[in-house]
């Protein structure tokens, strides 16, 4: 499996592009679609699906000229509905962007799996706290974990903001992100990748 980075906007979110044998995953294309088009191209790859981990609007920009440049559906958890259609509540409104109303053409619900080819899939791990119905997408096989807003190599995603909740956070990190092995490498919304062995021994918060 091979995964592109592109660092998006003025929040710099991680828009990643996974692919298997020329076929490619896009997770969280949160603005600057012609770049993320451009680097498609460039790589000769054809897009199965577009994944949204949560709704907001620094991870959902570009999704919708994303599924028209590539004619590919779009992907986010059940509980996510409501936020992705709502422009004030994704902020595509509220911080004097062009309002943003997503309706996905795919629901998830824990344990949904997104194949990038017939072999290689990524999990879907409900993990409210950042929102209702964040997600992290993950593979066993493949030693990874992309955890949006969720977890950070320096810590946890924030609750404030509306649908957030910290019990559902720590309940999120505590009964299932802790579950992953040290050799587990996570790919987050911001920032660097890192090891879960490596979060473990900088005492990242609730993780066993």
């Amino acid at each position: 499996m091979q995964i592109q980075k592109l660092v998006i906007g003025m929040h710099e979110s991680n828009c990643y592009i996974v692919s298997e044998d020329n076929k490619a995953l896009i997770i969280d294309p949160g603005g600057e679609g012609s770049r993320i088009i451009k680097q498609v191209q460039r790589n000769n790859l054809s897009i199965v699906a577009i994944a949204l981990t949560h709704y907001h609007c620094d991870h959902i920009e570009a999704a919708l000229e994303l599924k028209k440049a590539f004619e590919c559906p779009i992907y986010a958890h059940k509980k996510e509905l409501k936020g992705l259609q709502d422009p004030k509540i994704n902020h595509t409104e509220t911080l004097g962007r062009k309002a943003i109303s997503i309706t996905p053409d795919v629901l998830l619900s824990e344990g949904s799996k997104i194949n990038i080819t017939d072999d290689i899939y990524l999990e879907t791990i409900h993990t409210p706290g950042h929102t209702p119905g964040g997600i992290c997408l993950y593979s066993k096989l493949q030693k990874l974990a992309f955890t949006g807003d969720t977890l950070f190599e320096d810590g946890l995603g924030r609750t404030d903001l509306e649908g957030g909740n910290e019990d559902l956070m720590k309940k999120s990190v505590s009964n299932k992100i802790s579950l992953w092995e040290d050799d587990i490498t996570i790919y987050p919304g911001h920032g660097n990748s890192v090891s879960m062995k490596e979060l473990r021994r900088r005492g990242i918060m609730y993780l066993k």
